[in-house]
Parts: C-alpha cells; structure tokens; sequence
C-alpha cells in the first residue's frame, strides 16, 4: 500500500532501496577486500620485525652468557690454584674487565671469622690504609658503615680493577640479606647464582646493576653434598655487571640501537620479587588524531624469556613503523572500492528512477476507481472492526427491522448477526422495553430525530446489561430519513464501579456499616425531619478492645468488629443509624426518642447485646463499651457539634470506671478543653525548659547525716503557674510524655548528684522514680547505662524508686530488668510499700536493696496500735530479706523516735525538710549533721 504522504502519479524522490542496497553491498565487498589487504600487510611487516627483533635478544643473550663465562673463568682461575696472590688475579681479572666494558669489578671474597678479623683487618692495611670491614647502613643504600660484630664476614678481598671501585673493598657481603640468600644458594648448589636488580655501591647509588657469583671451595676438596659444600666453602667470586651499559654498550657496538621505530625493554626481578625495567631504549608514542588511531594496530611486539645463572629474565622488543607507508596498500583498496560501489549506486538509482515514472502513470489510472470503491470498503471495514454494537435499522417498516449489524452484536447481546436480519429492533430491549428511556428512544426514532439514553436490558444469556444508546437518522437528499444508525456503548462494567464507588465513600469496608462521611449526612437529615424531636447521637467505645489485638492479632481484632457492628444494627430500629467511625469507635443516631430515659433504655439494649459473649480463636470473650450521648437541639445544632459532644461524654465515662453511659454537661466541655491546653502545654515544656527538680533529704537515723536524696519533679508554666505532679503525671502517662520526661530527671538527677560529690559533700545516692510507661521500655537498661556513662556517677549512687503494682504487671519480665540493673551496681528500691498487691513469694525473688514504707502508714504509728504492729513487721520483714527500710513523710519527733526504736534505718519527710531546690539541698548538705525539727505538725 502507497503511504499516505504520497501522491498518486507523482513518482518517490529520494534514493531508492535498490540504490542503496547496491551501495552498501560495494562497501561490504570494500571493507572485506582492505581487511584482506591488511592482514597481507600486517603478515609481512611482522616477519620482517621478527627477524630483527631475533638479532637484538640474540646480541642481548649473548652478552648475559660471555658475562657468565667470564664469572666460570675467574671461579676455575682458584679452582686451579692452591692459593692466589692479589698480583695474580689482577693479572687474570684486569684484562676480563677490560674486555667487556660493561664489567664494574671482579671480586674474590673470603669468609672470615670474628675471631680472625683484627689480624686481617691489620693485614689489609699494610696495603690499604684504613682499610676495615664496612656494611651498608641500610639496606639498598650505597653509604657504608664499619661492620657491626657477627660470627662471620663475607669480604671483598681482591677487587679487580681496584680504581673506580674503592668503595667496594672490605665490603661485607655477608651482612646484606638478599645477596647473602643468592650467595648460599650458590654454595649450596656449586652452580652460577645470579642477584636481582640491586642498587651498586659504586655510582653513588645512581647505577643498577646484577650480580653473578660463584662458590670457591678449599683446594683438594670436590663436595658434592650440600653439608659438605658449606663445610668446605672457603669465599666466593663475583662479578660486578653494569646492565643499562651491557645491554646499551652490546647494542650500540653493533648499531642496532639507531632505528627510532624500535624501542627495547630489559626486565628482571628486583629484591623484593617484582618484575621491574632494568633497561629501557625508546618508547613507542601513541597515536593522537583520529586518523592516526584509524590507521594504528600494526604495532609489533616480541617477547623472550631467558635466564641468567638461574634468575628469569625477559626482553622486549617493540617496533611501530610508519603509518602511511604501512596502510597505503589498504587506502589504494578502499578507494577503488567507494569509487566503484558509488558508481554501480549511480546506476541503479537511474534504471530505479525509470522504473518509478512507468509505475506512476498506471497508478493515475487507477486512481479514479480505487476512490469510488474505497470509501464503501472502508466504512464497512470500520463498522465490522468496532468494539461497539452497531446496527443500521429500516427507518419505513413497521417496528424498525434491522437491516445490518456488526459482529460486535454477538459478542454483546449473545444473538449472531445471521439472526438478528429482519427482526425487530425491540428484540433487544426483551422484557425491559417498558422502561422510560426505552420510550424516550421510541418517541425520537418516531420523530425522525438524535437521541441517546441509558438502556438496562438483558443479554440472550439473561446477563443484565446497562448500555448507553445513540440513535441517529440516516437521510435521503429530501431530507426524510430511510435508515437510521443505531450504536451501543456497553456501560455495565463502569456503572457497577461507580455504584461500588459510591458504597465505598459511604459505607466502613469492614464493617458494612455507614461511615464518618455518610454519618454525616444521616445526621443532618435526622435533624432537619426531627419536627421537634430530640436527635440522639451515641459514641461507643469498647473497653480494653486493644487486649484483643495485641494478643490474638488483628485478623482476630477485625473479626470481632464484624461481629459486633452485626449486633450493633441488629439491636437497632429501621429508622436508626449505626456507623463505624474508626477503630473501635461506633456512633449511633437514635431518632424519635422523647427524652433521656427513653434514649438510655435503647442504648442499654445495645449494650446488653454487645456484653453477649464471643467465642473467637478458641477463646470466650465478654466486652463492656463506655457511650458518650449528645442531644440535638439541647447539646448542639449540626453533626460536627453533636459528634464531638458525645465523645467528651464518652471520655467522661471512661474517666469515672468504664462500661457506663454519659449524656453530655457543658462542664465536661471546659474539662476537655482544659485536658488539651494542659496536653499541649505539657508537650512544650520539656522543650522550653519549664521543669525543675527539688530535692527531699534522706536521713541515717544513727548517724543524723544526710545519706542521699529523692529527686522529685516539679513544673514551673510561665502562665499557669506551678502545675502539680498529680495534675501532670498521670497525663504524661496517658500520652506517652512521661518516657522523655523520665529521661530528663534520670539525666539531670544523675548530673546535681555528680556535682555534689566532686564539691567535696560526701558519697550520696541519688533515688530517681520510675513510671510504669518508663520501666516497660525495650531499652531502659540501655537508657540508665548512658547517662551513667555521660555524667560520670557511679552506679552505686543510683537508687531507683518501683512501685509493687508495675512489678506485678508481669513479674518475670519485671525481675528479668531488674537483674541487669542490679549486675550494673545500681541500688532498687520498692516505693509504698505495703499499698499494692505483691506477693511474699514474689518479694523474696526480687533484686531489691531497699523497702520504703508509705507515708499512709507512718501517720497512723502513734496513737494506732494496729498501725504500728505493722510498721514493726514492715521493718522486720525488710531486715530479715537484708533489705534496708527508709520512712518516708515523716512529720512528728513522736515518728520519729518511734521509727527509731523500730529499728528503722532512713527516714525522710517535713520532720528535717520539705523538698527544696539544689541550691537550698545544697546549704543543708554542707552544715552535717541535721537536726529534726521541733514539730510540722
């Protein structure tokens, strides 16, 4: 098919598929053809290299071997002879040297022993004054030092030529770790050993060179054993080689160093086994334009692996030759082949070209008749490929015979297009052709007229199906309508989704109950069809429901929500609401109710069927609910109003014992009210730095000392005033506040504690209280151990307060904390003591150091007979469990003497001081010894 942009007649510009084929398949043919070219190139010009790269590692070789040969003939040189003079190996050495320009020295070195070296170092004298055994001050560094005492030397005795290598002469050998690990090794073996690259002592620590040494054993002895070779080792000869002027020197001799297109490498191990660059002539640069790196990859390189007295060597060679000269074969190829390959494109495109002109006078031919058939094709083609039904109705006949349909008819009514020829449009509609916009549809087809409408109908199957219906009048050139088109929209997938929509934005998912949104309107509506009535709105809240959640998990928790909404609305008339607002929180509308004690008579029936039991996951369940009531029009005139008020009674009536019902007093309101600017105040506070601590003494009753203190919290609000502890805590508690808040006097108890130790005022302890919230978190131990850390006092110094009832909550859990408190050195004691619920059998497991006896039972220990039985037997109890007893809100000199007849070890209370601020705690502190007072009562 011609594309769209093309006109007919009209031949294509442009390069034909034919053309470029043609020139791509040139260039294929060109590319393989100076591939070929330079693989020929690339062939020749590395034979040619190889064979001057031989020549090069053949001369380098051949200078390492003559090197070894001369270090053989020096070694048989005292093989040959019982004992050689100085005078006779420079006579044998010199002229080696000489020979070969790259020899440094050679050298004969002779072992000898602590005890010989005075006579030899006076010996050498006479012929080199000053002469003395010498040794490198470190390691691979040419200065020498005179050698330190060792059981045996390895010197340089005879050095050939002697001029240009004084400082070699004494040279200990011996004492240089490497060489003596390459000379053993030649003793050990009889043979050659070759050093690594090492740093010369001549050169002044500028030239590199190598080593070769030979073992000399004494004469008339040939061991073969490595025993008997060390046993009769006597010295060693070495020869001193130069490797940048062998390998320089043999080259340059021969003129194979004068091509620049060469570079030559010499590589060898160093001392510490790594293969490093001994020599290097040359360096290949690498290519920097573009044409340059196009044309690269004929770079050349040989690679040859040798040894020398057992050491590997390597050299390399590598060769670059010109660019241009090397390629210019290839450039020849590609340039016959692009000239060829454009030109066979050229032609190709013309014969196209030809071709395309005849083509597009037969296409105007054709044209014409494609046009006047086209258009009916492509309607018909579009009709059958849409999605939607489409039928084409007799708009003359009675009851509008369906002419055509699509085959998307069948797949949406269920009737094949065979069938629905001839029969009558209201086939379609079946037993829903009554509804309204069925007829709205009739009138418009009667009318000649557009129309549309929402149909629901039925499929052949019985399937409901909601569609969207659009009629439109075919017409005549008159003006009158012959046929009329007829199209359905299937809507029933996005109707049902939209009504799943709608029930989701007003009914709880969970619980098929309305929610806050639908809440809402079923208020308002309540009230406005109220005529004079009350509307009655009830907020339920579940006792304890959490216990469910965190012990039989939420799948549980939701399970019992289910069952309980169910109850909820089963409890309630037709004409009432019941919602679910979020968690546990249900809200009822109670309607035509006249007054409280009607309403209170239907809320307790709710609540009688919520109490039923309920079995779930195995258990047996009994729930209470606290429910707050509101009123319109007496407790508010809207739905925002009336729900809010009911909460507040709700809260209300969990305040006062749960599992109650309150109806709303405009009181409750101020008392919510002042609840949330005392929460809010509260979260600023610690903050704003609006808490302080005061300090209440803790007396030895033997000794009248202060002991230690009670940190006690106090609140200072810049508006309010000073806030009460009992006003606060319990909040704090409620919100979570407290766990900081804890922290806080922790930390800054532990601090004023600290502080007054390092001011000199003896070893006090410090009781800080803990809240239930506080000892039940993960990371108390954690917490108590960083600010002991942070403020330097010692955990014997820490006393903290537990009450009996958070002990009991969970006592093995509790004992568990309290264990590594007490692994840690800090002192527990159990507050209000007697005033819980704990268990004797509990209290013996306890890690407790201290028992303090509450306040309620102090007071009643003069003058009440059974009181005081019971202080004594506190006290008693406590010293038979080791435990130590402090008194505490003692008032009286008449408590005071009786607690300390008792036996009582500690007191505190207004009889020495009321609790005060560090800085008054402190003055108290410095005086000793305190005196009671002489009555607070």
């Amino acid at each position: 098919m011609r594309s769209a942009s093309t006109s007919p007649g009209v031949p294509e510009r442009g390069l034909s598929r034919a053309a470029m084929g043609t020139c791509l398949l040139g260039l294929v043919l060109t590319s393989l053809l100076c591939g070929a070219v330079r693989k020929m190139e690339y062939d020749r010009a590395e034979a040619e290299f190889d064979q001057r790269a031989v020549v090069r590692v053949a001369a380098v070789t051949r200078a390492f071997a003559e090197a070894t040969d001369a270090a053989r003939a020096v070694n048989l040189f005292f093989r040959a002879s019982t004992e050689i003079t100085r005078a006779e190996f420079d006579a044998f050495a010199q002229p080696l040297v000489a020979r070969h320009g790259y020899m440094q020295a050679m050298i004969f070195q002779r072992f000898v022993g602590d005890a010989e070296r005075a006579t030899f170092e006076a010996r050498r004298r006479a012929f080199w004054p000053g002469f003395e055994i010498r040794e490198r001050i470190k390691t691979g560094e040419p200065a020498l030092t005179r050698a330190g005492v060792r059981w045996r030397y390895l010197v340089n005795d005879y050095v050939a030529p002697i001029v240009g290598n004084e400082v070699a002469f004494g040279y200990d050998a011996w004492s240089n770790p490497p060489q003596r690990v390459d000379t053993q090794r030649a003793i050990d073996t009889g043979e050659p050993a070759a050093s690594p690259i090492i740093t010369l002592l001549q050169g002044g620590g500028a030239r590199h060179g190598i080593l070769i040494i030979l073992p000399v054993y004494r004469p008339g002895t040939q061991p073969l054993a490595t025993p008997e070779r060390r046993a009769a080792v006597m010295g060693a000869t070495e020869v001193v080689i130069d490797v940048a002027q062998l390998v320089g020197g043999t080259l340059e001799a021969v003129r194979l160093l004068d091509d620049d297109t060469f570079a030559l490498s010499l590589r060898g191990p160093d001392a510490l086994g790594n293969v490093v660059t001994a020599y290097q002539h040359g360096s290949l640069a690498k290519p920097e334009g573009w044409w340059e790196r196009l044309l690269d990859g004929m770079n050349l390189r040989h690679v040859e692996e040798f040894e020398i007295a057992g050491s590997p060597w390597q050299v390399v060679v590598e060769e670059q030759p010109p660019a241009l000269g090397a390629h210019m074969a290839e450039l020849v190829a590609m340039a016959l082949g692009l000239i060829l390959s454009f030109a066979a494109a050229g032609l190709v495109q013309q014969r196209v070209a030809r071709t395309r002109r005849i083509e597009a006078l037969v296409e105007q031919r054709t044209a014409a008749l494609e046009r006047a058939t086209g258009s009916l094709r492509l309607y018909e083609r579009a009709m059958e490929a849409s999605a939607n039904p489409i039928l084409l109705v007799d708009a003359e006949r009675p009851g509008y015979p369906i002419e055509y349909a699509n085959p998307a008819c069948e797949r949406t009514f269920g009737y094949p297009a065979r069938e629905l020829a001839g029969q009558p449009l209201k086939l379609l509609a079946g037993l829903d052709a009554d509804q309204p916009t069925v007829e709205e549809l009739r009138r418009a087809l009667h009318g000649q007229r557009e129309e549309h409408a929402l149909v629901t109908a039925h499929t052949r199957d019985g399937v409901e199906l909601i569609s969207d219906v659009y009629v439109a009048p075919v017409r005549r050139a008159d003006g009158t309508a012959g046929h009329f088109v007829v199209t359905v929209y299937d809507v029933t997938t996005a109707k049902r989704y939209e009504a799943e929509l709608e029930r989701h934005a007003h009914y709880d998912t969970l619980t098929g109950l309305a929610n806050r949104s639908l809440l809402s309107d079923r208020i308002e509506r309540a009230i406005a069809n109220a005529g004079g009535m009350p509307v009655w709105t009830v907020l339920l809240d579940f006792d304890h429901f959490k216990l469910i959640n965190d012990t039989l998990g939420r799948r549980a928790g939701d399970e019992a929500l289910r069952m309980l909404a169910a109850r909820i609305k089963g409890a309630l008339r037709p004409v009432d609401t019941a919602a679910r607002v979020g968690g546990d929180d249900f809200v009822l509308v109670l309607v035509g109710v006249a007054d409280e004690r009607q309403a209170a008579a239907r809320i307790q029936q709710v609540r009688e069927a919520v109490a039923e039991p309920i079995h779930l996951a195995g258990q047996r369940l009994v729930l209470s609910c606290s429910a707050g009531v509101a009123a319109f029009p007496a407790d508010g005139l809207d739905a925002d109003n009336l729900v809010k008020h009911a909460e507040i009674a709700m809260y209300r009536a969990k305040a006062i014992g749960r599992n109650g019902v309150q109806f709303y007093a405009p009181h409750m309101n101020a008392q919510a009210f002042d609840r949330l600017a005392l929460e809010s105040a509260l979260r600023h506070a610690l903050q704003d730095d609006q808490f302080e601590l005061h300090f209440q003494p803790q007396v030895d009753l033997a000794t009248g000392c202060v002991v230690g203190n009670e940190a006690l919290i106090r609140w200072r609000h810049p508006l309010l005033g000073t806030v009460r502890p009992d006003r606060f805590i319990a909040l704090a508690e409620e919100t979570g506040l407290i766990v900081p808040i804890g922290a806080w006097v922790l930390r800054t108890a532990c601090r004023q504690n600290r502080r007054w130790q390092r001011a000199g005022l003896g070893p006090l302890r410090i009781a800080v209280n803990l809240s239930a919230r506080q000892f039940a978190e993960p990371d108390l131990v954690d917490t108590v151990a960083q600010v002991l850390l942070e403020t330097g006092l010692a955990p014997g110094s820490l006393e903290i307060e537990l009450t009996e009832s958070m002990m009991m909550a969970d006592a093995d859990a509790a004992i568990r904390t309290m264990e590594c408190l007490k692994r840690m050195g800090v002192k527990l004691s159990i507050d209000d003591f007697g005033t819980g619920y704990s268990s004797l059998q509990y209290l013996k497991r306890l890690p407790v150091d201290v028992l303090k006896i509450d306040r309620s039972f102090v007071q009643d220990i003069v003058g009440n007979p059974d009181g005081a039985a019971l202080v004594d037997a506190i006290i008693s109890l406590a010293h038979g469990l080791r435990m130590q007893v402090i008194a505490e809100g003692v008032e009286t000199i008449e408590q005071l003497d009786y607690l300390r007849g008792c036996g009582c070890d500690e007191v505190q209370g207004h009889v020495y001081s009321r609790p005060q601020t560090a800085m008054r705690v402190e003055a108290l502190l410095r005086a000793g010894r305190v005196e009671p007072a002489a009555s607070t009562a």
